[in-house]
């Protein structure tokens, strides 16, 4: 049993080892580092004066030399050597890459909701603030959009997390779909979400938030072998005013979705 666990082990570790340096390794050492090693060691053991001469043909003899019969041996154990360094070297590359692209995995995961693949809310603060900089400083318009699932609660309660879940998701797939490159969409809270429209008016926000309003509309959901009409989405729109902070400008943003609900739900509501 020992036995089989330490061959095991030893198949793992080779599965591991970068082969492609390992063989530029060998080759390198035996065909390039192994010669060279040679001619130096043969230059100084020899007279400065002798080798300036015949330096032509110092190096013709001792590399030819280097790969007769008797040098093969030496050869070998440099060129193993060689390849050893050079699969140590690209095991470390490796892992290198591997850390890295975890630490990316891990900063995008801190950042996103698991379920929408939206951001969420901790990454919100900092994202905004960078667009009302960027708005104050070149006089770009930026429009903000909150949303909120209807009567999401009672849905809930009629076919439980499980199908709640699906239709968050499903909400999290209409926003990413619908953002131009420029615009950033967020899990805000529950069934709440946010998108950021940089150098986008109120006008041109409220054909935009008109596009997802319908898409949400359109959408049907089936559980318990029934077919659940859809999911309305209600919307408030702010456009930015300079000098407005960034909670007060989510605040206001807050009120039109408030004004929307108001209105009887499955609506835009903005001051523009």
């Amino acid at each position: 049993m020992e036995k089989q666990t330490i061959i095991s082990s030893l198949c793992k570790r080779m599965k591991s080892v970068t082969w492609s340096w390992v063989f530029i390794g060998c080759f390198l050492g035996y065909f390039f580092i192994h010669p060279v090693l040679m001619v130096a060691s043969h230059i100084m053991m020899q007279s400065g004066t002798e080798i300036s001469l015949n330096f032509n043909n110092v190096i013709s003899t001792v590399v030819s030399k280097s790969f007769s019969i008797q040098m093969i041996p030496w050869g070998v154990s440099l060129a193993l050597i060689c390849a050893f360094a050079a699969g140590l070297l690209g095991r470390i590359r490796q892992t290198n890459a591997a850390l890295r692209e975890s630490e990316r995995r891990y900063r995008e995961l801190s950042l996103t909701d698991d379920l929408t693949k939206l951001f969420n809310s901790r990454s919100l603060s900092s994202r905004l603030q960078n667009e009302l900089d960027r708005t104050q400083r070149y006089g770009h318009a930026l429009s903000l959009l909150i949303l909120d699932l209807d009567n999401f609660k009672l849905f809930n309660d009629t076919y439980g997390h499980v199908a709640g879940d699906k239709v968050l998701a499903r909400a999290g797939e209409i926003l990413r779909r619908s953002l131009r490159k420029t615009d950033t969409a967020f899990r805000y809270g529950g069934e709440e979400f946010i998108a950021l429209l940089p150098e986008t008016t109120g006008h041109e926000a409220m054909k935009f938030a008109e596009r997802i309003r319908l898409a949400f509309a359109e959408q049907e959901f089936r559980f318990n072998n029934k077919t659940q009409s859809a999911v309305t989405v209600s919307i408030g729109l702010a456009e930015y005013v300079p000098g407005e902070d960034s909670s007060t400008y989510i605040n206001r943003a807050d009120q039109c979705l408030y004004a929307a609900k108001r209105n009887g739900k499955n609506c835009i509501f903005s001051e523009v």
